[in-house]
């Protein structure tokens, strides 16, 4: 049987001319992982030679940022006045309205919206699910293209109302062998979810002595009484995209500790 040759492809996080203009050239075709600053830095560059074939934004819901959401914006038009055939997929986890991405899009290009809860990063979707007329126990399964897959029943606490109860007893009861990750709606109920989450574990014996440095950094570099003080004391911690930039400079290798919460 004839041997098909498969053209090498590089993945590159640099935004390196000489990659770019060997692949235009019909050599190995080139990969760019990058930040909206390094893909303008690339523009700048090739000038009039930009031309990318597909453009790949993930977290793309950033764009509504206030600062770098508008450098984003103007990276994908950049993008696409370059070569009016460009495709573009936005991906954006969990989010609700994925249309709204679309809204801005040229006359006469075709879109699509694909509202979708299967996992496009994560190894497992794993679903909790409350166990009818008992509010402590929630079943955890498993989903896998339209299946699922029972894994266990976790007990909680006690019961949970409201959203952000259920989100903190849940991932209180599901981190007990090593913390969890939580993701919620905005900075303020990341810092309250982390607090309901603090209040579930047991009061511990005594501070890690990296936790209590990160604690006094906190109180030291943003006020006495910031909320996160407390909570990292206690192994719990939230973060956000417009936190003082102290505190991720500060963080130790370790961080985030073994309760997290992002938005």
């Amino acid at each position: 049987m004839p041997k098909h040759k498969t053209k090498r492809i590089e993945v590159s996080s640099l935004p390196l001319r000489d990659k770019y203009e060997a692949a235009r050239a019909g050599g190995a075709q080139v990969i760019l992982v990058s930040t909206q600053e390094r893909l303008h830095l690339l523009a700048n560059v090739l000038g009039d030679a930009f031309s990318i074939d597909l453009l790949i934004v993930d977290e793309a819901h950033k764009i509504e940022d206030s600062q770098r959401g508008v450098i984003l914006q103007d990276a994908v038009e950049r993008a696409s006045r370059a070569n009016s055939k460009l495709k573009v997929v936005f991906i954006s986890p969990a989010t609700q309205n994925p249309e709204a991405l679309l809204t801005d899009a040229p006359d006469g290009v075709q879109t699509v919206a694909v509202d979708s809860d299967a996992p496009t990063v994560l190894q497992n979707l794993i679903v909790a699910n409350q166990t009818p007329r008992k509010p402590k126990l929630w079943n955890l399964t498993v989903r896998q293209q339209g299946s699922t897959l029972p894994v266990g029943t976790l007990q909680l606490a006690s019961t949970p109302a409201g959203l952000r109860k259920r989100l903190a007893f849940i991932a209180a009861a599901a981190g007990q062998r090593g913390g969890t990750l939580v993701y919620t709606n905005g900075a303020g109920e990341s810092e309250d979810v982390a607090d309901l989450v603090s209040q579930l574990l047991p009061q511990p014996g005594s501070i890690d002595p990296e936790l209590a440095q990160l604690a006094d950094l906190a109180r030291k570099g943003v006020r006495p009484n910031f909320r996160l003080a407390p909570l990292v004391e206690r192994g719990v911690a939230f973060h956000f995209g417009n936190m003082p930039s102290t505190r991720h400079r500060g963080a130790s290798r370790d961080w985030p500790p073994k309760w997290t919460r992002a938005a």
